[in-house]
């Protein structure tokens, strides 16, 4: 398996390697990917900015002292417990942390998107519609559908560009194909760019994306970026 040919796999992956739940020989070859993969690093990104930012969101409040000896006793983390049942305590604690972190997770993914502000359509010669992108600027987030004739190509990958008027192309990440969408929050970088880009671009990259943050290929398509 390569992080290209399953990318919903390797979001699931980033999320909990983010969350800190993918252990052992897989959260090794994990991080072998992120060295090597531009696709496996977006999405660490990705979730590194969203769980980074439930977490800020979050105020932290000191439970009263009864909570906290409420607590000691059920678990019996009385002075002088055995060690096992100190290890099971906190066994039963890091659970607890792993429910919380998934909870969070999942609430996450379920919030809409926001209002959409703008919106591009991306279609062949022939007027078949390959891709829909929508840009949600108040929640600053990215999803883009393909259309059902927008195939995968065997060796390379479709990415898209914000076209900054006056400046260099600003990536927003690698396109779906087949029907599916991808989602993600883009950076401080990319909605400036997109807030001053009249156009978007579609370019034919190696598998994982540009190498250098530049399109290395002519564009095949560009089309306007217009108010939703």
């Amino acid at each position: 398996m390569t992080p290209q040919e399953h990318p919903d796999t390797v979001d699931l992956l980033a999320a909990e390697y983010v969350l800190g739940t993918l252990r052992g020989r897989a959260r090794r070859r994990f991080e072998k990917w992120r060295a090597t993969s531009p696709l496996v690093q977006e999405r660490c990104r990705f979730w590194e900015e969203n769980l980074m930012r439930l977490a800020k969101g979050v105020r932290p409040i000191k439970p009263p002292p009864h909570v906290w000896q409420g607590i000691r006793a059920r678990l019996n983390l009385a002075r002088g417990v055995s060690q096992r049942r100190t290890g099971r305590a906190l066994a039963i604690a890091a659970s607890v942390l792993l429910v919380a972190g998934l909870s969070a997770l999942l609430y996450w993914r379920s919030t809409g998107p926001g209002k959409l502000s703008e919106v591009a359509t991306i279609s062949n010669p022939a007027g078949t519609q390959m891709w829909e992108v929508d840009v949600y600027r108040t929640s600053g987030r990215l999803i883009v559908h393909a259309g059902n004739q927008t195939t995968r190509l065997t060796d390379r990958d479709y990415e898209l560009w914000a076209l900054p008027t006056g400046g260099k192309p600003v990536s927003l990440g690698l396109m779906p194909v087949a029907s599916a969408s991808t989602q993600r929050t883009l950076t401080a970088a990319q909605l400036q760019a997109l807030a001053n880009s009249p156009q978007v671009a579609v370019t034919v990259e190696q598998l994982g994306g540009s190498p250098t943050g530049q399109p290395t290929s002519t564009p095949i398509f560009v089309v306007p970026l217009r108010s939703s």
